[in-house]
């Protein structure tokens, strides 16, 4: 029975009225292009750790004397003009690490603090190390330019995993890194990997083009246009030509409509839950369960439970389906054992998504 009632919530919140979810912001469905997070990278060393680092590793140890010759302290060459990593063999409190950092969605300034992520290159536990200054780099690899500088006491996050861990606020950005989100005079818009459809992105290049304020010229032609299923190109409107900022701001502020249908099912098996779109659609089909017939498209025969009266014989909704099978206290686990054989033998006019 408890699991029959998740099912019953769940279904009453898909379907709700669509008058409930008519409209939301053109930022709840994509984002402006150069509008997204990136990531700095480089590679340091962290030293203080308690016997546990890498320094047997010739990489590592060659870095500690790159390190150490930067810093004025030259180790010796041997009569090859090598240098001498026999100097440094027996360091344990050394080891070479992987630094990355998110820059956020709206980029970065000059002095701007990051969180740091230090993840060990083959040290067992960085617990209690401290990461000497390192350079960080952008996002495409060979990209030498240093836009930030990163060091600090590391604290573990997991200590089931000592391997990896954090330095707080421990980047400090050197170089401003932003993306450009306006080029040529436009915006590209990119929908979310949910809303990535044809449908969608018709939508929203209708709705931005009803807009009175978005207009191009005197012919009052509509500046969004959709590219493909992911993409919409807006031109900046000649007034606001002067402030694309404050343009950007509106814009995500546009009142997209929903698409009118509704046709994915999503079956979540661990929790016995079935989220039913309002639209989905199932052929003529006819389910036995413990000698009760649900019949759908057919004559009507012995204990015939009625699916969803009001509506058209020939498409007949997957939800009314439901319904009748929780009129006879179906167990969740047999509802949705029936939803997948529906999709199995091609009666399930939507997409099925089982996690």
């Amino acid at each position: 029975m408890k699991h029959l009632i998740i099912l019953l919530t769940f279904l009453a919140i898909a379907c709700l009225p669509q008058v409930a979810r008519a409209e939301i912001k053109l930022s709840d469905v994509c984002r402006i292009k150069g509008q997204e997070e990136n990531t700095l990278h480089g590679m340091g060393l962290v030293v203080g750790l308690k016997g546990t680092g890498d320094g047997d590793s010739k990489t590592t140890m060659r870095a500690l004397a790159r390190y150490m010759e930067l810093m004025g302290h030259r180790i010796g060459n041997d009569p090859r003009g090598q240098v001498m990593l026999d100097e440094l063999k027996g360091v344990k409190n050394v080891a070479m690490v992987f630094l990355t950092v998110t820059v956020p969605a709206g980029g970065a300034q000059q002095g701007d603090l990051l969180d740091c992520k230090v993840s060990a290159m083959s040290a067992k536990s960085l617990e209690g190390g401290y990461l000497m200054l390192t350079e960080l780099h952008g996002p495409v690899p060979g990209d030498t330019t240093v836009y930030g500088l990163a060091k600090g006491q590391i604290s573990i996050d997991d200590i089931i995993k000592p391997q990896t861990g954090t330095i707080a606020s421990g980047c400090q950005v050197e170089r401003k890194f932003q993306n450009e989100f306006v080029k040529d005079g436009k915006l590209l818009l990119v929908m979310s990997k949910d809303h990535a459809t044809f449908q969608m992105t018709s939508l929203v290049e209708q709705n931005i083009n009803r807009e009175p304020d978005f207009r191009l010229g005197s012919g009052g032609e509509g500046v969004a246009r959709a590219l493909d299923q992911v993409r919409v190109q807006v031109t900046i409107p000649p007034t606001y030509a002067d402030n694309p900022a404050l343009f950007a701001s509106v814009l995500m502020e546009t009142r997209v409509g929903r698409p009118q249908t509704d046709t994915t099912v999503i079956i979540n098996e661990r929790k016995q839950a079935v989220i039913v779109g309002a639209d989905v659609e199932i052929g003529p089909v006819a389910v036995m369960h413990k000698n009760r017939l649900i019949q759908i498209g057919g004559d009507q025969v012995n204990q015939f439970v009625e699916v969803n009266p009001s509506a058209e014989t020939q498409k007949p909704k997957l939800t009314a389906l439901v319904d009748s099978l929780n009129t006879l206290k179906v167990p969740a686990e047999d509802v949705i054992d029936i939803i997948k054989m529906l999709k199995h033998k091609r009666a399930l006019y939507g997409e099925l998504i089982i996690e």
